[in-house]
C-alpha cells in the first residue's frame, strides 16, 4: 500500500507540534506545582473548547484507513491538551500563574479586579518585556473574592490601580 505523502507530512507536523506544546505544559506544569494559594476557576471557555477538541480528534479515527500515524496524532494531541488541562491559573506566595507559566511578583505592575456576571475577575499587569501582552485575567468563584483581595493586599497592596473602564 503506497503512502499519501501530504497526510503523512500533515500527520508528522501536527505531532510534532502538539509534542512540543505537550512538553512545554508538562514543563511549566512541573515549575509551578504547589505555587498556588489560591486557584481560579477550571472550567472556562477555552477549557471546554479544548474538550469538544480532543472529541472531535477520537472522530477523526473513524474512517477507512487507519495509519500507525494517525493513533500517533491523537495520542499527541490528546496529551497536549490534557497537560493544558491541568495547568491552573491562580496566585501564591512567591506570585501568580496564567496559562502555566509562573510570573514572580516583582514582574507584578500593578492589579485590579472585577465583578462579572458569574465571577470574579483579578486582571494582573506584567512589567515583562518578554511578554506580549502584559494584562493577565484569573477568573474565580464570587465565594474566593475576600481571601483573594486580602491576600492580593498583603503580598503587592501598593500595586493596586484601577484599569479605565
Amino acid at each position: 500500500m503506497k503512502m499519501n505523502q501530504p497526510l503523512f507530512y500533515g500527520n508528522l507536523l501536527v505531532t510534532l507540534a502538539f509534542g512540543a506544546f505537550a512538553g512545554l505544559m508538562f514543563y511549566r506544569l512541573a515549575n509551578t506545582k504547589g505555587k498556588i494559594k489560591y486557584a481560579g476557576r477550571q472550567w472556562d471557555a477555552t477549557k471546554i473548547t479544548l474538550i469538544v477538541i480532543v472529541g472531535l480528534t477520537l472522530v477523526s479515527l473513524i474512517g477507512n484507513t487507519i495509519t500507525v500515524f494517525d493513533i500517533l496524532r491523537v495520542i499527541v494531541i490528546i496529551v497536549a491538551i490534557v497537560a493544558y488541562w491541568l495547568a491552573k491559573d491562580g496566585i501564591g506566595e512567591e506570585g501568580y500563574v496564567t496559562n502555566g507559566k509562573f510570573h514572580a511578583w516583582k514582574e507584578l505592575s500593578g492589579y485590579d479586579y472585577k465583578d462579572d456576571k458569574k465571577f470574579f475577575n483579578l486582571y494582573l499587569t506584567s512589567s515583562s518585556k518578554k511578554e506580549s501582552t502584559n494584562v493577565e485575567l484569573v477568573e474565580y468563584e464570587f465565594e474566593q473574592k475576600a481571601d483573594v483581595l486580602a491576600f492580593m493586599k498583603e503580598k503587592v497592596g501598593n500595586k493596586y490601580k484601577r484599569m479605565k473602564k
